[in-house]
């Protein structure tokens, strides 16, 4: 017989600790989302020293895609010879 009020009654509001499939998942989202910011800058900054202006929303948005997709990126960099 449980009193009301009882650990067994109000069990869920203890936490479980943390899977550490979990942790590794939020470190690999952390890792790609720093890489992407700095495939951003990188297009930015290529675009700055080409002497165009990296403010332009085409600029932008071509930096911001290839950021996103950064991993493809490298891949057609390296097979685009640049």
């Amino acid at each position: 017989m449980t009193t009301r009020g009882s650990s067994r009654t109000f069990a869920w509001s203890e936490r479980a600790p943390e899977p550490m499939s979990r942790r590794v998942w939020l470190v690999a989202v952390w890792l790609y989302a720093v890489l992407a910011a700095a495939d951003v800058a990188i297009h930015l900054n290529e675009d700055r020293l080409a002497g165009q202006d990296w403010r332009a929303p085409d600029n932008l948005a071509v930096a911001v895609s290839a950021g996103l997709f950064w991993p493809v990126d490298l891949v057609a960099r390296r097979l685009l010879g640049r």
